[in-house]
């Protein structure tokens, strides 16, 4: 089993003070460090040397990158060593005061001693505070202003610790030059100036050099529907919503030594109150939790809700209910094997999905890079307008401060219209049964529309053969004038982008396919709409049908329009003359009256005969 040790982190999360060691032998360093950094051979503090503390910050993505515990010393310190391909950090404000011990208290970690307890500040030292540059060092002089003679009054312990900006947020500077979030500052270190050198211990080093580290992962929200921006379908078909989220490093991770994790929230009781948490050497540590939050509009039916993996390389496992998540609706927890469901109108509903321990471990284990929530749904057949959606994550990596995101809003659409139905005096007529084409040759053939979005032929006649919807569990739509002489067709799907490679897909990542603006302009014809075709299957009572299907283009506004999309007038049938002459019926009847007067005698005169 491969474990990939995901650490702690959101934006930029850090992990206290882990100095890296040259990659040179000891022996080596030695000899380049008597040139270029300030390492005495002497071990008795001098007065002439400048005290300084160097700080270099990095951008690691993961623990296994944590490298050891440094020992303030860099093989060249004009440059950050081991560079690995990781990045500097540039904006990363930092802070250093004098401190000094209370009694006979030692002092090496300022998760251990505590200010006023175990330390107090030396207020002889003014306290200094500078920012990484964009090479991620920034350099405390902390002896600059002391006379030439007089360095060794800089002698001492010194609290070195982040510091937030001016809003109160700890920040750095991204590659764009943004000011981008850190989730927790790094924990506070102690220095000693001088320090003894660690593998010599009959040496000091006046230039410590240390290397404090942020994981940092940028976790992202996607919302799609049915894989885009935007999407629309007959009224009543089921779709679905994809929640995709870029997962942060710190879900899950093998701690790399003993450590003390600070304001650690147990998993197991995520409401609990942080604490410094001790971790051995090989423990698993995991998130305090993981929540993925949707509400579904109060116009869509919930049919289901599943959980994804996904790969680097794309593929998807499904997760379990119950043993990687756990889920609620509205409150309520949903237990395998029962669908996440609500089939209801008129209220939202609220999904909540949260990982499990064993969920967290079986994605960083299987090093999965994304999760993904699917909501199956439908609207209501007759539903007409806009329905979006958004969803939100929190969480709360080991250590860190709660967090969240929210993702962007995609829309799913559908529209209606109205149509009247008159006689030429203008009289409402009632009766008149209508059908819709997708295109004007399907509305000349016969071919109309049915509940599914599908298209069937309607009758056998020259142009082919009936076709039955009831086949695939749908039926014609259609719809009748009404004694008001009014019809309506609602729920339509309509066209909301430029299918510019003919795929049937709406693709985000292409611009030319981006979801067109959701009000129509008939002029220059943008905007989201589409055409149908209605065809007059039945005519009212003494009416003849309207023969030529009519265009109607529907847009998400129709639906609400006062005066209808289509007027539909009847011509009245015309009074056909009787076939032959006026006296003709006359001659009719009186032959056919002979005729049986004349078979009725013959019968009788038969009888007589054999009587």
């Amino acid at each position: 089993m491969k474990t990939k040790r995901k650490w702690i982190s959101r934006v930029a999360l850090s992990l206290g003070v882990l100095t890296m060691l040259g990659a040179a032998g000891a022996g080596t360093i030695d000899v380049a460090f008597a040139a270029d950094q300030d390492i005495s051979g002497n071990p008795v503090s001098d007065d002439t040397s400048d005290r300084k503390i160097t700080i270099w910050k990095y951008e690691i993505n993961s623990s296994a990158e944590l490298g050891e515990r440094g020992d303030g010393i860099n093989p060249d310190p004009s440059k950050a060593p081991d560079l690995n391909g990781k990045k500097l950090m540039e904006g990363v404000k930092f802070e250093i005061i004098k401190v000094k011990a209370i009694g006979n208290k030692n002092l090496t970690d300022p998760l251990q001693q505590v200010e006023n307890t175990d330390w107090e500040v030396d207020t002889n030292f003014t306290k200094m505070e500078a920012e990484t540059d964009d090479k991620g060092m920034v350099s405390f002089e902390v002896s600059k202003l002391l006379a030439a003679d007089k360095k060794k009054d800089a002698d001492g312990i010194y609290l070195v610790r982040e510091v937030p900006d001016s809003e109160g947020k700890y920040t750095y500077l991204d590659a764009d030059g943004k000011r981008q979030k850190i989730t927790k500052p790094m924990d506070p270190f102690f220095v000693h100036l001088p320090q003894t050198k660690r593998d010599d211990t009959g040496k000091l080093i006046y230039d410590v050099h240390v290397y404090p580290k942020n994981i940092v992962t940028n976790t992202e929200l996607d919302k799609t529907v049915e894989g885009g921006k935007g999407f629309s379908i007959k009224a009543g078909n089921s779709f679905q919503w994809e929640a995709t989220t870029k997962l942060p490093d710190g879900l899950y991770a093998i701690a790399p030594e003993d450590m003390t994790i600070t304001n650690y929230v147990d998993p197991d009781d995520p409401t609990a109150t942080p604490t410094d948490t001790h971790f051995n050497k090989d423990d698993e540590i995991y998130a305090s939790y993981f929540r993925i939050s949707d509400s579904i509009s109060e116009n869509l039916m919930l049919e289901d809700a599943e959980v994804y993996a996904i790969a680097s390389d794309g593929s998807k496992v499904k997760l379990t209910n119950g043993t990687e998540y756990t889920v609620t609706l509205d409150g309520t927890t949903i237990t395998n094997p029962n669908k996440v469901t609500d089939l209801t109108l008129g209220a939202a509903k609220g999904v909540v999905v949260s990982l499990t321990k064993a969920g967290m471990k079986k994605l960083g284990v299987d090093e999965d890079t994304h999760i993904q929530m699917v909501y199956k749904v439908k609207a209501d057949k007759d539903y007409n307008g806009t329905i979006s959606n958004k969803y939100t994550i929190d969480y709360l990596l080991p250590g860190g401060t709660p967090d969240d995101g929210t993702s962007d809003e995609p829309e799913y659409y559908n529209g209606g219209f109205d149509i009247k139905k008159t006689d030429k005096a203008g009289a409402d007529l009632s009766g008149a049964i209508f059908h819709i084409a997708l295109t004007e040759e399907d509305a000349e053939k016969g071919i109309f529309l049915a509940s599914n979005g599908k298209s069937y032929k309607k009758d056998t006649d020259k142009f082919g053969t009936a076709q039955d919807p009831a086949d695939d569990d749908a039926t014609f739509l259609t719809s009748t004038s009404n004694a008001s002489g009014e019809a309506r067709f609602d729920g339509l799907e309509l066209d909301w982008f430029t299918d510019s490679n003919g795929n049937g897909k709406q693709e985000p990542s292409i611009p030319s396919e981006a979801t067109w603006d959701k009000t129509y302009d008939k002029d220059t014809d943008t905007g989201i709409h589409k055409r149908y075709w209605v065809v007059e299957t039945t005519s009212p009572e003494g009416y003849e049908l309207l023969k030529t299907p009519k265009e109607v283009i529907v847009t998400l506004d129709t639906h609400n329009n006062s005066d209808p999309e289509l007027t539909v007038v009847n011509e009245p049938k015309t009074k056909l003359p009787f076939t032959g002459g006026t006296g003709t019926m006359l001659l009719i009847i009186i032959a056919i009256g002979a005729i049986t007067i004349g078979t009725a005698a013959i019968a009788i005169d038969k009888k007589r005969r054999h009587a």
